[in-house]
């Protein structure tokens, strides 16, 4: 009796769970037909309750910030262009809308340099996300074990000495991209990125309305947060330059 009725729970919520999916789906379906009607609040407006009942994906936040561009709102069009390529990193045609929107924007930062092989060494890891790096980390683990199970079982020298080579190799990559997944991870939490909402704002020494004027910067630019304190927020540009602004003044990504 306590087996059927964990059985019927285990159907009510697999149901369930299909019903919410399809729900979802057929909002995404619904925004799509708005924007492609030119209505694009409507499009966004959609596109928003879906995120808000809990699903994300890269083509939706695509799609949301394409919807934002049409409707002329750059800042949250690069938002959530910047917030695709997060979920998935080298996507060509995110990174094209993405490039199209930035040419809106006022401020153009020179980057720091950085030295070749930091540089390389950066973008490598940005190939995939954080969530990417820990599902290869524990298919590589897993694959790594597997194979060791074989070196210990197996009768055939050449395959034992073959699959502990190899098992060795995966597990050092396992804990390469875990490592890479873990400082993803880290930025995210600790220095996350942000854009500025504001059309033009100064930024302040200090977190104070009184603190010395350091520079002006325009919406659409995106910035590191790198502190904060109360309603306040430490950023910093991409060519070192630090300072202060109102958290009101931009939006995380």
């Amino acid at each position: 009796m306590k087996r059927l009725k964990t059985i019927f729970l285990g159907i009510i919520l697999l149901i369930s769970v299909l019903v919410f999916a399809n729900g979802q789906q057929q909002l995404v379906d619904s925004a799509a037909n708005f924007y492609s009607a030119s209505q694009f609040e409507k499009a966004i407006e959609t596109y928003q309750q879906v995120i808000q009942n809990g699903y994300e994906s890269a083509e939706l936040y695509y799609n949301l910030g394409n919807a934002y561009y049409k409707s002329n709102k750059i800042p949250l069009a690069i938002t959530n262009y910047e917030r695709a390529l997060k979920l998935a990193p080298g996507d060509e045609d995110i990174l094209f809308n993405l490039q199209l929107a930035n040419t809106h924007v006022v401020d153009k930062i020179e980057v720091l340099p950085e030295f070749f092989l930091t540089s390389w060494w950066n973008r490598f890891i940005q190939l995939f996300s954080s969530n990417q790096w820990a599902l290869i980390s524990i298919s590589t683990f897993v694959s790594g074990l597997v194979l060791l199970l074989v070196f210990f079982l197996s009768g055939w020298v050449v395959a034992r000495k073959l699959s502990f080579w190899m098992a060795v190799l995966l597990i050092f990559v396992s804990i390469f991209t875990f490592n890479f997944s873990r400082k993803q991870k880290w930025f995210a939490l600790n220095e996350p990125e942000a854009i500025i909402m504001t059309p033009s704002i100064v930024v302040k020494s200090a977190p104070s309305e009184i603190g010395t004027e350091l520079f002006l910067i325009h919406e659409g630019l995106k910035v590191k947060v790198t502190d904060k304190l109360g309603d306040w927020r430490e950023i910093k540009l991409s060519d070192g330059n630090k300072g202060w602004v109102k958290q009101e003044d931009l939006i995380i990504i």
